[in-house]
C-alpha cells in the first residue's frame, strides 16, 4: 500500500472525530494521572486518540497501525508522538514496555483467531501491573435501541467479512467473551454513545 494519504483517510477525522469525542474522553479519563505513563495505541488510525492524550498532558505516546497512509496522516498532527507501522498481532515491539495499551473499535471486525492473537500481543507488551483499555461495541440490556440500530446499520453497510466478524463478536457476547481464558481480568469502566460502546480495563488474569 502506498504511503500517500488516501481520500478516505482524509475524510476519516471530519466524519468520526465529533461522534467519537465521548469515547476519546472516556479513555483519557480512565488513564493514570501520572502524565509520564507510557501509552501505546494499537490500530491507532489517524492518531485522534493520541492527540487527545497529548492535549491532556501525556508525554510518552506511541501509536501503531498497519495502514501506512493512516500513519502518514497521523504524523502530520504531532511531531512528539512516536508512530510505528505494523501488525497489532505481531508488533515487533519490546516485551513489557508499556504501562497502558489502548485499542478502540478494532476487534469486532476481526475473526476470532486474530482477536485472540492481538490480545495475547497486548499481554506481552504490558509492563507488570500495566493494563489495557479496550473500547468496542457492547450490546446488552444497557444498550439503547438507537445505539444498537445505528451500529448494526453501519456494520451491515460495511458488509463482507467485516459484517460477518461483527455478528460473530456480538453473538459471543462482545468483549468479555473474546479473550483467551485466563489472559485478562476484564472490568467495564465506561459506556458511551447510547451505551452501544463500552470501555473495558484489561489487567493480568488472576
Amino acid at each position: 500500500m502506498s504511503k500517500n494519504i488516501s481520500l478516505s483517510t482524509s475524510f476519516y477525522d471530519p466524519l468520526l472525530s465529533g461522534p467519537l469525542k465521548p469515547l476519546r474522553k472516556a479513555i483519557t479519563t480512565a488513564l493514570p494521572e501520572d502524565k509520564s505513563t507510557r501509552v501505546l495505541d494499537l490500530c491507532c488510525g489517524t492518531g485522534d486518540q493520541l492527540l487527545k492524550l497529548e492535549l491532556a498532558g501525556y508525554m510518552d505516546l506511541h501509536g501503531l497501525d498497519l495502514d501506512p497512509g493512516m500513519i502518514a496522516y497521523a504524523k502530520h498532527k504531532s511531531a512528539s508522538i512516536s508512530y510505528h507501522e505494523g501488525d497489532a498481532a505481531n508488533t515487533g515491539l519490546t516485551e513489557a514496555s508499556f504501562d497502558v495499551i489502548t485499542i478502540s473499535l478494532a476487534l469486532h471486525d476481526k475473526d476470532q483467531s486474530l482477536r485472540e492473537n492481538i490480545l495475547k500481543e497486548i499481554a506481552r507488551l504490558l509492563k507488570p501491573n500495566g493494563f489495557a483499555l479496550a473500547a468496542d461495541f457492547c450490546f446488552d440490556d444497557k444498550t439503547k435501541f438507537m445505539g444498537r440500530f445505528l451500529i448494526t446499520a453501519v456494520e451491515a453497510f460495511a458488509g463482507g467479512d467485516h459484517y460477518r466478524n461483527f455478528k460473530n463478536y456480538t453473538q459471543r457476547g462482545c468483549m468479555k467473551n473474546i479473550s483467551p481464558e485466563g489472559l485478562f481480568e476484564i472490568v467495564e469502566v465506561a459506556r458511551v454513545l447510547k451505551n452501544g460502546i463500552g470501555v473495558w480495563k484489561l489487567s493480568a488474569g488472576l
